[in-house]
């Protein structure tokens, strides 16, 4: 098939749904802390937002309230795929050499090809988690501020390249980042699948920035929403960012002033609202 006759496949971003340290305005990062109710409805609610789209597969984090969201999410998919964590990762890859994990791959590997109902794989990789900011975590930015002095941590959060004590710098983590998009998200575009991205807000920042070839202070100034979709048109050569167009009859009010208000394009805010 010609690039000009081949048709578009979607790609879309979705930050997970609020988290109970969200709620508490602590610093995350990668420790692993599940949704709120709150979080449970906005995943719900994007679930909604694209349940018209097929997807073939699905990449979330290791961390719990990725997939939680991916597999709320996937409850309101219109085509009733079942997803199924798959065990082991895309490549099975654990630590290496890790046979079990490739037998645990293998299996659900074949389970999804001959299941009685239709599936999605859900394969969660530890290059998706969140930026770890290592002795921030489970601070409040005001307690930081307390502990480290206020211009120590507005510098950790507004720089690019300046890594917390035992953490990662936002450059550390859209290198490995970026790289597993290329390396593994990109060819199951290429392959013709429709790819659910569920991950963090600072991965979803460097996504977007990669895709949308942003300068380091506009990534800083990216604000990702927590439980809205992002969504791209995929040619084989290029991502040109699109609107994910809801069912109708999706929504609540509620659900749907949200969605339509804020996932048709990610916003740019300030860098201090950052955590």
């Amino acid at each position: 098939m010609r690039a000009a006759e081949r048709p578009q496949n979607q790609l879309v971003l979705m930050r997970h749904g609020e988290s109970m340290w969200n709620d508490l305005k602590l610093f995350t990062g990668d420790v692993d802390i599940p949704l709120t109710e709150k979080g449970i409805n906005e995943a719900l609610a994007a679930g909604k937002a694209v349940s018209g789209i097929d997807f073939d597969i699905i990449f979330t984090s290791r961390l719990v309230r990725s997939k939680q969201t991916a597999l709320i999410a996937m409850t309101q998919s219109r085509y009733k795929r079942v997803p199924v964590i798959v065990r082991g990762g895309f490549h099975g890859t654990g630590k290496a050499g890790d046979a079990n994990r490739l037998r645990l791959r293998d299996a659900a590997a074949k389970a999804l090809e001959h299941a009685s109902c239709l599936m999605v794989p859900v394969y969660a990789d530890p290059a998706l988690n969140e930026r770890c900011y290592g002795d921030l975590q489970g601070l409040s930015k005001e307690a930081a501020a307390r502990q480290f002095g206020d211009e120590q941590v507005k510098l950790w959060r507004r720089s690019f390249d300046t890594r917390p004590p035992y953490g990662e710098s936002l450059q550390d983590t859209a290198e490995r980042t970026v790289r597993f998009f290329k390396s593994t998200i990109v060819p199951r575009l290429d392959e013709g699948r429709n790819v659910l991205v569920v991950a963090h807000g600072n991965v979803l920042r460097c996504i977007i920035s990669y895709l949308s070839n942003l300068s380091e202070i506009e990534m800083l100034r990216l604000q990702v929403e927590t439980g809205l979709p992002y969504g791209y048109a995929y040619d084989g050569s290029s991502f040109a960012q699109c609107c994910v167009p809801p069912p109708a009859d999706s929504f609540t009010d509620a659900e749907e002033g949200r969605i339509r208000g804020l996932s048709s394009l990610w916003r740019k805010g300030d860098i201090d609202s950052l955590i």
